[in-house]
């Protein structure tokens, strides 16, 4: 199994909003995409200086599965509405 996570610091303006049109936009794409097996999206509550705001954590089968889903068009579709709200971004992917 492959895990990816990505990592988001918003930006100020329309901060509240933003997150949540994130999370539902990305949330969406559950049973969208073959070999995405789960994919959530949460939010910081600690607040501390060094946290990030906003957490993708999705889970695929294969990293084949993994790379597709980063070109396949509706993940795609949604890269202009994460830029647009984001100021940093940190990712990992590993296998377990």
């Amino acid at each position: 199994m492959v895990k990816h996570i990505v990592v988001w610091k918003l930006n100020e303006e329309n901060k509240e909003e933003n997150a949540l049109k994130i999370k539902n936009t990305l949330e969406a794409l559950n049973g969208q995409i073959p070999g995405l097996l789960h994919l959530e999206v949460g939010f910081d509550f600690s607040k501390k200086e060094s946290s990030s705001d906003i957490v993708l954590y999705s889970e695929f089968e294969t990293v084949e599965q993994l790379d597709a889903y980063v070109i396949h068009p509706k993940h795609v579709a949604v890269g202009p509405i994460v830029r647009g709200a984001t100021c940093e971004r940190r990712m990992i992917d590993y296998i377990v």
